[in-house]
């Protein structure tokens, strides 16, 4: 694609990772008036969510395969009707299983979307890149969540709990279709240190997909580290921005309007963090390979005790004491979130062309994991003790572990990167011989 197009294609790709991303968080600040319309309890919103992030990171290894053998245009599209069609009919039910069903169908279409985008982009942008496109396509997932946030906490009061859904899940259904007429489908191996060169000449790339292979993505041991710290990472992920709202509200003396906006400067931090992370990463990555994860391993440790200091905040008098919290807030998320965007530049830095659907479905379960335990958790926990603080404070102590598994992750990056160079020059050779 030239340049303009290539601009204008990766826009289409973050406004769509926003609103579909904005759908895992639109109940959250109405959660109280559906548990009060469905004579539920925190503990069945945990299980909702939860349901709809895991049940789509399930399906999302399916799609993964789908991405490494089919046209990633095509599933993009699928993708994103299968999570807004229902999305848009939660506005609609009537029952708590109703709500149940429309929830975990969104989140098939959610957990599909996440190989298919970083499959596109790892073969769209060659590996000087990915760093900076990482760094946008987070941004744009964590910005979601803020959209799905703020949406559902400023028009929820207003025009009820239902709204929110319509509001999010219409305009992805255009960008889709925008994506779909104007985007090319980049060849695979065509940004590919040694086999790039050939792919664009019109040699055909030899990297065959094999359901055999799975096994063979476990044998990177970069990819067991980053998979392990996925779920230990974002359990807090889930937990902590998805009861943020009502833990304001019911222990810090917060309306739901000012405690959504402590939540907008927690997301601030978050987009802030994504944002400048993937860049600052990048630069490192380039400078020494080894020092993107010590980075990211570093920033989630120190993240773990400001979220600490955050959470346990006294409650809030005055205008003072609503800065200072929002402040650790922006702080805490920013330091904790610099980790995401550099773990999908390592994955792609270290798999084959072939295995990034899959690779990044796997992620994705793993991530998917933490976060749907996290939410279920969390819930589960605040209604056993009946402390939402306990959950949250308990949630939050698993950045630490995370950070600690990342250090070690400096230790075979560079090695796996090497491993893979190494494969694509072999494959070039071949490629020479057979063309």
């Amino acid at each position: 694609m030239k340049k303009g197009k290539a601009t204008f294609v990766l826009f289409l790709l973050l406004f769509m990772m926003v609103f579909l991303n904005a759908d895992q968080m639109v109940m959250s600040p109405n959660m109280g008036e559906i548990e009060a319309e469905f004579g539920i309890t925190k503990a069945d919103i945990g299980l909702i969510q939860g349901s709809f992030t895991i049940v789509g990171a399930l399906i999302s290894l399916l799609w993964g395969f789908f991405a490494d053998k089919y046209n990633r245009k095509l599933l993009l599209l699928l993708s994103v009707l299968v999570g807004e069609i229902p999305c848009f009919l939660s506005a609609f039910v009537q029952t708590f299983p109703q709500l149940f069903v429309a929830r975990a169908l969104t989140g098939i279409g959610v957990g599909a979307l996440f190989p298919v985008v970083f499959s596109y982009a790892g073969d769209a942008f060659k590996e000087s890149q990915r760093a900076k496109v990482n760094s946008f396509l987070s941004t744009a997932i964590s910005l979601g969540a803020i959209v799905g946030m703020v949406i559902a906490g400023f028009t929820g009061a207003s025009l009820g709990w239902r709204i929110p859904f319509i509001i999010v899940s219409l305009p992805n259904i255009l960008l889709a279709l925008l994506f779909f007429l104007f985007a090319e489908e980049p060849k695979r191996g065509a940004a590919e240190v040694a086999v790039g060169d050939l792919v664009d000449k019109g040699v055909n790339y030899i990297g065959k997909v094999r359901l055999s292979d799975y096994k063979n993505l476990f044998k990177v041991k970069t990819n067991l580290i980053l998979f392990i710290q996925g779920i230990l990472g974002t359990i807090p992920w889930g937990a902590i921005p998805y009861y943020l709202v009502n833990f304001f509200e019911t222990s810090k003396n917060l309306s739901k309007e000012s405690a959504t906006m402590i939540f907008i400067f927690f997301g601030v931090g978050n987009v802030l963090g994504i944002f400048f992370g993937g860049l600052i990463g990048g630069l490192l990555y380039k400078k020494k390979p080894s020092y993107m994860p010590l980075f990211s391993g570093i920033m989630t440790i120190i993240g773990t005790f400001v979220a600490l200091l955050a959470l346990n905040f006294p409650p809030v008098e005055g205008a003072g004491g609503f800065v200072m919290l929002g402040a650790l807030g922006m702080v805490a998320a920013a330091s904790a979130s610099m980790t995401g965007p550099n773990m999908k530049t390592m994955l792609m830095n270290v798999n084959a062309p072939e295995n990034r659907g899959r690779i990044f479905s796997i992620f994705n379960l793993t991530d998917s994991l933490g976060t749907g335990f996290g939410q279920f958790f969390a819930g589960t926990l605040a209604t056993a003790v009946g402390s939402l603080g306990v959950a949250m404070n308990v949630s939050a102590l698993f950045w630490l572990p995370c950070g600690l598994v990342l250090l070690t992750a400096a230790l075979v990056f560079p090695k796996d990167i090497a491993s893979l160079n190494k494969k694509m020059k072999e494959a070039a050779l071949t490629m020479e011989k057979e063309k």
